[in-house]
């Protein structure tokens, strides 16, 4: 197998990465990878051995570890005020394809071996939770919210913002449309809904 960072292999693996994201593990074959990136069906297996299944884990796990520094690094450089944290977490979160774990869940993981599925969702829940959860402990340390659970907040969290994903470009036509959605539902976690 080539080294990874040979440029043929990283085109395959971002032309998988853009088809796993639209589509999911169980509608891409490999034949659609070789299609997009001009390679012949069986040249993929050169650089991915394991075939569609190791493209899968390979461009999943790099997801992961983008959003995990991705967010940490918005956080980080947001400083002590928990809002400024999620706004520029949410602001991340609009500025990249969302993480469908819905499909994931319900999908993908369910065509993969079950170790291998089970690896994965633990990767994920620690890539995207963990940086947003210890935001909130520490904000609940200091006594500026109540949450019982921080790591639930977290993915609340997460799948609220990515949910701007879902609206019709129509109504946030903009990169920074879909930016302000996102720090406005983060508000509303925030905030809540109800007149106190």
């Amino acid at each position: 197998m080539p080294p990874k960072d040979n440029a043929t292999y990283q085109r395959i693996l971002d032309a998988a990465d853009r088809l796993f994201s639209e589509r999911g593990y169980t509608s891409v074959t490999l034949k659609d990878i070789g299609e997009a990136t001009s390679l012949r069906h069986a040249s993929l297996y050169y650089y991915a051995p394991r075939g569609k299944e190791q493209l899968y884990v390979e461009v999943t796990e790099r997801s992961f570890q983008r959003h995990n520094a991705g967010v940490t690094e918005a956080i980080i450089g947001a400083g002590d005020d928990l809002r400024a944290q999620l706004h520029a977490a949410a602001r991340w979160f609009a500025s990249q394809s969302p993480i469908d774990l819905g499909r994931m869940v319900r999908s993908d993981m369910l065509a993969l071996p079950a170790q291998e599925a089970d690896r994965l969702m633990q990767a994920c829940l620690a890539a995207i939770r963990t940086p947003i959860a210890a935001a909130i402990r520490n904000a609940a340390r200091k006594g500026l919210l109540t949450v019982h659970d921080a790591d639930f907040a977290a993915m609340g969290f997460v799948g609220l913002v990515q949910s701007v994903h879902n609206i019709p470009k129509v109504f946030l036509p903009t990169p920074e449309d879909l930016a302000q959605a996102a720090c406005r539902a983060a508000d509303m976690l925030l905030d809540g809904w109800r007149v106190r």
